[in-house]
């Protein structure tokens, strides 16, 4: 198959780039050709700004493809460029939503593809579920080929998860410092995390696949840690005990809003999924990198490049924030 893949060179795009190529796929990306060294060869770079429909379209020229995975959208703006760039050049737009766009607080402790969507707390969840509403309006009146993808929280080497986000190696420094951490909630609502190399064997398995038009799938690992065990894992991974502390999400969003709604709108409640309608699609569904097993790999990955072993003074000043007002 013709694949392109607008963006291609982030956390989870990459690893199903690297998968398809692998499948022998013909791969391409759009994007603007700022992370060459994140390009895996063999891959052609249509070099655009997908922002500036019309270079985008200037550049794609008269390309058509099988399937468009598109991992920079987030607002309807995006997807509705992407529809006017696309709904002539594939016969597959695949649109990467969001696990948070289900309902918050959640209504079950199991989450399942019809699970409804509501989330009053945070505005990016809020605004994958007016895309995937666009989508689907567009599918249903003139038949655009959507499929919606909606990964949970899902990393990679060099990604280290915890209530402050996956990225940079500030959480991480503290920890190795002996310093607080802090934990949301009691640490016990449990959370699922999946490796990008899970992820991407399903999402490639649905690229071309007719029964996936018009559907919307979740792609998640099945192993539901409580956030205590991931930071602990994380902790472990760095030959370090964690000294954590735990404070409500709702006084986190007084201390710092930002932050807080992005608690309270994903990872303040449990979330364990039902994987069994994408295994239906997906043969090559399944966890291959545990938790505990991945953390390891990330922390190798810091070793190697002792370059990135970088506090964020943002990140570091919002915990000690929200730490002075709850021991204040």
């Amino acid at each position: 198959m013709k694949i392109l893949f607008v963006g291609g060179t982030g956390n989870i795009s990459s690893a199903c780039a690297a998968r398809a190529l692998d499948l022998g796929h013909e791969v391409f990306f759009l994007n603007r050709g700022n992370r060459p060294e994140r390009t895996p060869a063999g891959v052609e770079t249509v070099r655009a700004d997908i922002r500036d429909a019309a270079a985008a379209d200037k550049a794609l020229g008269g390309r058509r493809f099988d399937a468009v995975a598109d991992f920079t959208a987030f607002v309807a703006a995006h997807v509705e460029t992407a529809y006017a760039l696309f709904r002539q050049r594939t016969a597959q737009y695949v649109f990467i939503s969001s696990a948070s766009a289900y309902r918050k607080p959640p209504n079950s402790w199991m989450i399942s593809e019809a699970t409804d969507l509501w989330n009053p707390y945070w505005q990016y969840a809020r605004d994958k579920i007016a895309c995937e509403a666009f989508l689907m309006e567009r599918h249903r009146k003139d038949g655009f080929p959507v499929t919606i993808v909606r990964p949970s929280h899902t990393y990679s080497d060099g990604m280290l998860p915890s209530s402050f986000g996956s990225g940079g190696f500030t959480v991480a420094a503290r920890m190795l410092a002996g310093q607080a951490v802090i934990v949301h909630g009691d640490g016990s609502s449990l959370w699922t995390i999946t490796h990008a190399e899970d992820f991407a064997p399903a999402f490639v398995d649905l690229l071309g696949n007719p029964r996936a038009l018009g559907e919307v799938f979740h792609i998640t690992s099945e192993e539901a840690l409580t956030w205590d065990q991931i930071h602990r894992t994380v902790g472990y991974a760095l030959g370090v005990e964690p000294k954590i502390v735990h404070i409500p999400s709702d006084f986190i969003a007084e201390a710092a809003p930002a932050r807080g709604a992005e608690l309270l709108g994903d990872k303040t409640y449990s979330a364990v999924f039902d994987n069994s309608k994408i295994r239906r699609l997906a043969p090559n569904y399944g966890q291959r990198v545990p938790f505990s097993a991945g953390i390891r790999r990330s922390a190798a990955w810091y070793e190697r490049h002792p370059d990135r072993k970088v506090r964020d003074p943002k990140i570091d000043a919002e915990i000690e924030t929200i730490l002075k007002a709850w021991n204040a």
